[in-house]
């Protein structure tokens, strides 16, 4: 008995304790931001919709935006949260109203979808065989850094950055050749700021925070070349301006591990491209033994005629290939380039055919099962619905009458349920400045 009750006792002891535990790690509450009929958008949802911003566009969202003329006011970022929150909401009303007109089960809609679980299933399979098995070392990161920092015409992949610092005037001279020896061994502007102890700001070209800048300071930074910097009055107050690319790295933080500097948006920039293009490389070796242990008959002929929807363009391990099959490549594209694409015939016709192998390779597998694929297709069942929605409902031949029209949709759909924003949950928002946007909570977009 006494045994008993010792147990008892510690079982006891033991939940109190991990109860304490619980309390004392609470979860972050995921605020309710707005309210569509019976529908919440919350914190986390928001946060899905930023993931799909570019990280220099998110300073607009942040309660400590690090413009450096000041301009842009907590009110404004709470302005443009609250538009983002609208756009939000207007995709929720027109979703909504797919769902009340049960579109989902028109005919275009069950293609459209079927379609959409099939790329999610074709997406997984590539990212299980060949991406997740490319590596890319940091020595090939760093070397197509400076081949793209070196080129003439300038880079699309790394970005230039204006960097601002406003030292004594006595120190002006030092700072400025101690920047020019650190240029001549190659080190990035933040490098040479750690090694002279250097205070500064940086702006990347075309963000937020660098079009807050006063115009005279952004027509200066934006003629002067990349890696060049000068010393120049403004107001009376000296600054020390240099213009130098982003760099790989960031902060130097030390911790358990030892001493590291943070990887940037840069270096993730170029590992993911590197990543592709030595992924593309292989995908497309894979291919070729896939299509070399099948059966492909091809009939280019067929593309003459893309009205012929039905005829078969080419047939691949005993299944159909049809015209309409290979023009679903030119969905989404300008008139132009669904003529320059469609001109190209063999082109096309390969990409389908590549597709239907695919395809065939994920459905032999059973990826379509996955549970991944399954929460990405629905994903793209929201944005189809509500695309059919707008196709069916909107009207117009310009852009301005048709955004007038969606518009009066959009009023049209409000008046039958109520739509509520919670502004203080709004302005309460933490919002992270690295890509890293879901890290709190995680959880998918409405």
């Amino acid at each position: 008995m006494r045994l008993m009750m010792n147990l008892a006792l510690c079982v006891v002891m033991l939940l109190f304790t991990a109860g304490g535990c619980i309390r004392r790690r609470p979860r972050k509450q995921d605020m309710v931001l707005a309210i569509v009929g019976q529908k919440e958008i919350k914190e986390s949802d928001f946060r899905a919709e930023l993931e799909r911003l570019d990280p220099s566009l998110r300073n607009k969202y942040r309660k400590d935006p690090t413009a450096l003329s000041g301009k842009t006011t907590e009110r404004q970022v709470v302005e443009s949260r609250v538009d983002l929150l609208k756009e939000m909401i207007k995709g929720e009303l027109l979703y909504q109203h797919a769902l009340d007109r049960n579109v989902a089960e028109s005919p275009e809609a069950k293609k459209r979808l079927a379609r959409a679980e099939q790329n999610a299933a074709i997406e997984f399979l590539k990212e299980l065989e060949i991406y997740s098995k490319v590596t890319v070392a940091e020595d090939e990161i760093k070397e197509r850094y400076w081949k793209e920092v070196m080129r003439p015409g300038g880079s699309s992949l790394v970005k230039s950055v204006l960097y601002v610092s406003t030292p004594e005037p006595d120190e002006m001279q030092n700072l400025s050749d101690a920047i020019d020896r650190g240029m001549r061994e190659g080190l990035s502007f933040p490098e040479i700021a750690r090694g002279s102890s250097l205070a500064y700001e940086s702006y990347e070209f075309d963000s937020a925070a660098f079009n807050d800048l006063d115009e005279g300071v952004r027509r200066l930074a934006i003629e002067m070349a990349d890696r060049t910097g000068r010393a120049v009055s403004l107001g009376g107050t000296p600054f020390l301006f240099f213009r130098d690319a982003e760099p790989l790295f960031g902060r130097v933080i030390r911790d358990e591990k030892g001493e590291r500097a943070l990887r940037t948006l840069c270096y993730r920039r170029i590992q993911a491209v590197i990543r592709d293009e030595k992924g593309e490389q292989e995908l497309q070796n894979w291919l070729r033994s896939l299509r070399a242990s099948g059966t492909i008959r091809v009939n280019e002929k067929a593309l003459d005629d893309v009205a012929k929807a039905d005829a078969v363009a080419a047939e691949v391990n005993g299944v159909p290939l049809t015209v309409g099959d290979v023009t679903v490549l030119l969905e989404g594209l300008s008139a132009e380039q669904k003529r320059t694409k469609a001109a190209g015939k063999k082109e096309l016709l390969d990409e389908a055919i590549d597709r239907e192998v695919l395809r065939q390779e994920a459905w032999k597998r059973h990826l379509h099962e996955n549970e991944i694929v399954k929460r990405n297709a629905a994903r793209e069942t929201r944005r189809i619905l509500v695309n059919l929605v707008i196709e069916r409902n909107v009207s117009g031949v310009t852009a301005a009458a048709r955004e007038r029209s969606l518009a009066e949709l959009v009023a049209e759909l409000k008046k039958a349920v109520v739509v509520k924003i919670v502004e203080d949950n709004v302005k309460k928002m933490y919002i992270p400045a690295s890509k890293d946007i879901q890290d709190i909570f995680g959880s998918e977009a409405i």
